[in-house]
């Protein structure tokens, strides 16, 4: 397991020297970026700087090969988004068309249950992917009704049809239906509590593993019953069998990867 950082500043002549100082090399001009692993050895010297400075820093965590494989449950996480829900007038809009807003608050973005299919403007343009998220809906995954029909349906993954703006419903896109709600231990996460509605949701984990299960699901793909997201972000985890993913390893289905689930403790 590495946790990376990826650091982006604007260059300066004071910057490219501190930085060298350090053993990194940057451009001369404009905003530069770099990446870093925490095992690199000038890491201390650096992450004070990158606080003094007040440089954007995103951190995340690259997992081995055998670390996937060996975890029980994955999170399945995007490996790019394509489109966005319709009508994307306003976010009003395909939330309106697409979910109950009964529960719904604006100010943290919980509380959505759709009730209706997702709506695209066209086919997706998959390429040599086969499986994507929406821009904005960061907790439900689209695929081909192939993969659906080869890999989800056999361990028991329904899906629902996607439509298009006029109704019709889309033939190389369906959405996976996750049924089964699982809760994840929140020891340790750093929480966010509405100031409107007063329900919690968790900051994204993006160092080490996703939290360990309170109870194992049932099923070969569930949701976390935890929210995550800041600000007008919310969503919960998509988590998978291994065997789940095994196959879609197999299959070599691109378009998302895989963070391992810890273990309960």
């Amino acid at each position: 397991m590495q946790i990376i950082h990826r650091i982006s500043i604007d260059s300066t002549p004071e910057i490219r020297r501190e930085l060298a100082t350090m053993g990194i090399v940057v451009g001369a001009s404009g905003l530069v970026t770099f990446e870093i692993d925490e095992a690199y050895e000038a890491w201390p010297a650096l992450q004070s700087w990158i606080t003094r400075r007040d440089a954007f820093d995103l951190i995340s965590t690259k997992f081995s090969k055998k670390e996937i494989t060996e975890a029980r449950w994955l999170a399945l996480e995007p490996g790019w988004q394509h489109g966005y829900p319709q009508p994307e007038d306003t976010h009003i809009g395909y939330r309106t068309a697409t979910y109950d807003l009964t529960d719904f608050c604006e100010g943290c973005s919980l509380g959505l249950k759709q009730k209706a299919p997702f709506q695209m403007k066209a086919e997706p343009r998959w390429g040599r992917r086969s499986i994507l998220q929406l821009h904005w809906i960061h907790d439900e995954f689209f695929v081909t009704p192939e993969i659906w029909s080869a890999i989800f349906r056999p361990h028991g993954i329904g899906c629902r049809p996607v439509l298009n703006t006029k109704g019709a419903e889309l033939k190389t896109v369906v959405q996976l239906v996750v049924q089964e709600e699982v809760g994840v231990k929140t020891e340790g996460l750093e929480a966010e509590r509405c100031t409107r509605c007063g329900r919690p949701k968790f900051l994204p984990v993006v160092r080490g593993p996703f939290p360990p299960l309170v109870t194992e699901p049932s099923s070969h793909m569930a949701k976390t019953r935890e929210y995550f997201g800041s600000g007008g972000s919310a969503f919960r985890g998509i988590l998978v069998s291994q065997d789940l993913a095994r196959a879609l390893e197999a299959a070599k289905v691109r378009g998302a990867s895989f963070t391992p689930v810890a273990e309960p403790g």
